[in-house]
């Protein structure tokens, strides 16, 4: 953690937030955890499991929207 900040890795990209959940960074970057599919560190999360899971330095962090159609 540099700066107070912790770097994550989020959509393949990295980048640093201040330390939070894994769903306020999400929240913060106008995901709604309760929308997508949440994966954190190569485990899949419910919203309610992402609201309490503290960020980790070097982390990776994916959210996958469903899209259905025909």
């Amino acid at each position: 953690m540099r700066d107070g900040l912790v770097k994550i890795v989020y959509q393949g990209k990295e980048t640093e937030t201040a330390p939070t959940s894994v769903g306020g960074f999400l929240a913060s970057v106008g995901v709604a955890a309760d929308k997508v599919i949440i994966e954190y560190k190569g485990d899949i999360l419910s919203a309610a499991a992402a609201a309490s899971a503290p960020l980790e330095e070097g982390a990776e962090l994916n959210a996958f929207k469903v899209v259905a159609g025909g």
